[in-house]
């Protein structure tokens, strides 16, 4: 399949929030003809693709997970790119019909983190296979996972030798009412996961919310936030692919409600998966406290809460890289400057700060591919691109007000 002739043709599998900007970024390129916006629930993608309101997007359902049925769709429709932004637990069965359909793939995140045969992300399960097809799966290509290893990769690229890489990850929200601007479940479960470190040359298993730190984030947050480790690709690949020895690596998260998670998840129990018999009945309190989630805010409504001033929101990412630079102690500090929810939904009707920082960097990557400018074969990961590769990366992001800063401070007595 060659991608450097004639108009391009992507099918994106889940119509959610981060579908909706995905979609919205990549209708806009002169070079993508057609895009097929396909979910489970087809009316979520007929929601989805009248928000975005483009003559490109067509509407298809796609069980994602059926293996031979998603192959089968991708076959039928002859895609030259199947971008993934369904729920995590789909990853490897759509990646799988990918393979097998015979098309390039990008997603988001990870999910089974050293669980299979050793490997540090289950997308690894099939590199030969994806290498000997001559095609490309780029694999955690959003914000965190994505953005953060492109930061991560400059940082190293600063230094000859690195000690630490640091990921801190804060968001702020300001509503009059409960809403949700990512997938809850998703989050929950990562706080049950005990989180993985990288310490001297191998992964490390911590408790969930240990490591506790209190940091300082520069404007445009300019703020002072609670973090705590947290289950997440970075600190299991980084220090695998990043291009120099790491010593230390981990991810830290937080929001002004990370305690109440704290208290949900570790004082009350909610994620506990033992069965209970309640009534005759044989549930779980994690069973029961996922069903009751609420899904993440619709467009119209987002768009609504906002023009009103009744919601509005900010997050941003740093990361530190610590080591030595001529003989000296160095830190690089990179941080994110990106729109906030106000600013976000008049860029991408309908989205979120937290969707257009996920979503415009998976987009960016997409037509990045689709355009040669990504050559690498087989599953490829954000922190293995280059200095072309990383400022291509940095440019276009930047045309949705999403940039990195960056600094270079000397360690004293390092």
């Amino acid at each position: 399949m060659s991608l450097q002739a004639g108009t391009r043709k992507i099918l994106i599998i889940g119509a959610g929030a981060q579908g909706n900007v995905v979609a919205n970024v990549l209708s806009k390129a002169d070079d993508i003809g057609a895009l097929v916006l396909a979910d489970l629930d087809p009316d979520r993608a007929r929601e989805t693709a009248a928000n975005i309101a483009s003559g490109k997007i067509e509407i298809g359902r796609v069980d994602a997970a059926d293996v031979e049925a998603t192959a089968a769709f991708i076959r039928a429709g002859s895609f030259d790119l199947v971008v993934n932004t369904a729920v995590p637990e789909f990853i490897p069965r759509v990646m799988l019909a990918a393979l097998r359909a015979g098309t390039h793939y990008l997603d988001l995140s990870s999910v089974r983190l050293y669980e299979i045969q050793g490997l540090p992300i289950e997308q690894l399960e099939y590199e030969e296979e994806w290498r000997s097809s001559g095609r490309t799966a780029f694999v955690n290509g959003g914000s965190a996972p994505g953005l953060t290893n492109i930061m991560a990769r400059e940082g190293v690229d600063e230094l000859d030798e690195i000690d630490a890489i640091r990921i801190l990850d804060y968001s702020v929200i300001q509503s009059d009412e409960f809403v949700v601007l990512w997938t809850l479940p998703v989050f929950a479960i990562d706080c049950v996961t005990e989180p993985t470190i990288w310490e001297d040359g191998k992964p490390r298993r911590m408790p969930i919310f240990s490591g506790e730190e209190i940091y300082d984030f520069p404007p445009p947050l300019g703020c002072r936030g609670k973090l705590y480790l947290h289950a997440h690709e970075e600190s299991v690949t980084l220090p695998l692919y990043v291009g120099k020895p790491v010593r230390y690596c981990d991810y830290k998260i937080g929001n002004p409600d990370i305690d109440a998670w704290r208290l949900f998840v570790q004082g009350l129990g909610v994620m506990d998966d033992t069965h209970v018999d309640i009534d005759g009945a044989s549930v779980s309190a994690r069973a029961v406290f996922l069903k009751k989630l609420p899904r993440t805010i619709a467009p119209q409504k987002l768009l609504d809460m906002v023009e009103s001033g009744r919601l509005n929101s900010r997050s941003m990412i740093v990361c530190e890289v610590s080591g030595r630079k001529d003989g000296h102690g160095a830190r690089v500090t990179l941080w994110t400057d990106s729109p906030d929810l106000k600013t976000a939904s008049a860029l991408v009707r309908g989205t979120s700060d937290v969707s257009l920082m996920t979503s415009v960097p998976a987009a960016t990557f997409s037509l990045m591919l689709l355009r040669g400018q990504i050559r690498h074969r087989g599953v490829v990961l954000p922190e293995t691109l280059g200095s072309e590769e990383r400022s291509l990366f940095y440019r276009g992001i930047g045309r949705y007000g999403i940039r990195v800063h960056k600094r270079v401070t000397t360690i004293a007595g390092a």
